[in-house]
């Protein structure tokens, strides 16, 4: 058991937080990740005013560098150049640095170092760019709050994150849930035990209906007529894709022992899995044996996938 000591030092604390893209087009991405560096522009400004904030200096050479670039030169946009170089030449380990790059979001904490140079660029030294969470979970875009994925279509270099964004970066690199999440994975789950209790209900021809529709909701293909005659099979399917096979028994309700003689009939062959679906059981399926190719699916499964597959609503129909 983690103790209280034990998850506040586990957990990444963020004092402030910023976005920082690495080079036009990512351009510097690969060798800021590998390196351990945040690369960046300004090459127009000299290092020293930099590492002693000459701020008015930096300033002039900012107008200067937008005038040449024929870029805004209003007081503006000069003020958001100057914030921008000021907030990674200020920044502390205590601050949460963040990139996009390869469909994952990285993130790191400077050093207590300054800024350097090289034949490339600026840069500033950190310790070590990670794409996973404090559980090693990895930080994929499209799996992270889109308030905190929008930030990558910012258009400058350098900008701070607000507080809800902050707010979602210290529960995504901590690997914690919004109370949002929580309390829809409760109702789910409560619609599930209930959605369960409803399958109890259904006629045994609706239940093969239902058996029938949820494998075609995937994707996969019936190869013969729902219930047709066929000796220990109710239904064979085809996964279009890869063209597996597969054999489908479905039962209202079964013993152990009808299972062990379906799933003994069961040669793999042509067909790759056997399937026997059962909605309406009191037995103690725990002691149900296990065979090669053969899969169990009970209740509280058969549940889910009505709930995942969208066929809440059909069930409805059927048991009002």
């Amino acid at each position: 058991m983690i103790t209280q000591i034990e998850e506040t030092i586990k957990s990444i604390m963020i004092k402030n937080a910023y976005y920082v893209k690495l080079g036009k087009g990512d351009e510097w991405a690969d060798d800021s990740i590998q390196n351990g560096l945040i690369r960046i522009g300004w090459i127009n400004q000299n290092l020293d005013d930099i590492n002693n904030w000459r701020e008015s200096i930096i300033r002039e050479k900012i107008e200067e560098a937008r005038k040449e670039a024929n870029l805004p030169k209003s007081k503006g946009a000069v003020s958001n150049d100057l914030s921008a170089l000021k907030k990674i030449v200020h920044s502390t380990p205590e601050d949460v640095w963040v990139a996009f790059h390869k469909s994952y979001l990285w993130w790191c904490r400077v050093s207590y170092n300054r800024i350097e140079e090289d034949s490339i660029s600026k840069y500033r030294r950190i310790d070590l760019w990670s794409k996973v969470d404090t559980e090693g979970t990895p930080l994929i875009i499209n799996q992270i709050p889109g308030r905190l994925s929008k930030i990558q279509r910012f258009s400058g270099t350098i900008c701070s994150l607000n507080k809800d964004e902050v707010t979602d970066l210290y529960r995504v690199l901590n690997n914690l849930s919004s109370n949002e999440f929580q309390h829809i994975s409760q109702a789910k789950a409560e619609l599930i035990k209930k959605v369960a209790e409803g399958l109890a209900l259904l006629h045994w021809k609706d239940f093969e209906l239902l058996v029938d529709l949820i494998f075609r909701n995937v994707g996969w293909r019936r190869m013969s007529i729902v219930g047709e005659s066929m000796k220990y099979v109710d239904m064979e399917l085809e996964e279009p894709i890869t063209g597996d096979l597969y054999q489908v028994q479905v039962k209202s309700d079964a013993s152990i022992a009808e299972f062990k003689s379906y799933a003994e009939q069961f040669t793999e062959g042509k067909f790759r899995k056997f399937y026997f679906v059962v909605h309406n059981s009191k037995e103690k399926w725990t002691d149900a044996p296990k065979y090669e190719g053969v899969e169990l699916i009970l209740q509280e499964q058969l549940a889910q996938m009505v709930v995942d597959l969208g066929l809440v609503n059909w069930l409805l129909k059927k048991i009002k």
